[in-house]
């Protein structure tokens, strides 16, 4: 066990003794553009990790569980801080197959009581992942063109508020017609693409060539998603957009570039697990922004994001 204990050393210094000289991290300032809570995450909790971070304002949302919602932890850090913390209307995750009644009329009334100034997530393909709630059908899903989505969508017309739609590359030839759909209805609204779905770099480039209404965050883009309970669709999913060494990768560099003003820099920090790292996954990209020219760099890091939330 030594002997391979210590190979797994050598081979694992072999490999960072390999990489280019990295290039200096990002210095400037940065917006999270999408993180989550539940009721384990006191707004003092989140704005401390902020702060640790170097990250200047957030687009935070709760997660709806019975016994641990995050609603009010929510409300109160818009309060403490509302220069640092951009509140966005709860996600919900009992919906299937369409958005009931219930959850729509509250979405609704919340923007407009509450004034949330986006709507988080709704979750229209999300596959079970290990470490997560296992499903009969091992996935949740709600049908981009139902009823009560359209409902919704209709409703929000006048509001004037960013929607994230959480749907995942595995089934792509299912999803992306019908999510298109949505997309092409609603042209005047700004949908938000939480994780870029975890595609490929091409998969990316269609969606956001095809709708000019839609951005992109790349939280957990820094590192392959292969938590999948499934394993076939973890192999559907895109890779990360940076090598082994932490590199952007050719086809994502390219992207980026072409893309400039459609993609957001987000950690998604969202259950415990993901938060106790926070200041290690901000650093991270912090090292990725650092790899881009100055100006797209601070787009990614911050101005898209800026300018998405504040309208």
């Amino acid at each position: 066990m030594r002997l391979i204990a210590a190979l797994s050393a050598w081979l694992a210094l072999a490999a960072h003794a390999a990489c280019p000289p990295s290039a200096p991290p990002y210095p400037g300032a940065l917006f999270d553009a999408m993180a989550q809570i539940e009721s384990q995450q006191t707004p003092r909790y989140v704005l401390e990790s902020m702060s640790a971070a170097g990250v200047d304002k957030m687009a935070l949302f709760a997660r709806l569980h019975r016994r641990r919602s995050g609603e009010g932890n929510v409300l109160q850090a818009g309060r403490q801080a509302p220069e640092r913390i951009v509140m966005g209307a709860p996600k919900a995750f009992q919906e299937r197959d369409d958005l009931s009644s219930a959850f729509v009329r509250r979405t609704l009334d919340e923007v407009g009581v509450r004034r949330y100034a986006f709507v988080g997530e709704l979750m229209f393909t999300h596959g079970d992942k290990t470490h997560g709630e296992q499903t009969s059908e091992g996935e949740r899903y709600v049908d981009p063109l139902a009823a009560g989505v359209l409902q919704l969508m209709d409703g929000l017309k006048a509001r004037r508020v960013p929607v994230m739609t959480h749907w995942e590359v595995y089934d792509w030839a299912r999803d992306w017609p019908r999510v298109s759909q949505l997309y092409g209805r609603y042209p005047a609204q700004i949908f938000i693409w939480p994780h870029a779905g975890f595609a490929h770099a091409d998969q990316v480039e269609e969606v956001l060539a095809r709708h000019p209404n839609v951005l992109a965050t790349l939280s957990k883009k820094e590192h392959d998603q292969r938590a999948m309970s499934d394993h076939e669709k973890a192999d559907r999913l895109g890779p990360a957009l940076v090598d082994g060494c932490g590199t952007l990768r050719p086809d994502w560099r390219e992207l980026i570039l072409r893309q400039q003003d459609r993609l957001m820099f987000a950690t998604d920090a969202h259950k415990e697990h993901r938060w106790s790292r926070y200041v290690d996954v901000v650093k991270a990209w912090r090292g990725i922004l650092g790899q881009l020219p100055p100006d797209v760099a601070e787009k990614i890091a911050h101005r898209n994001a800026q300018r998405i939330y504040a309208n």
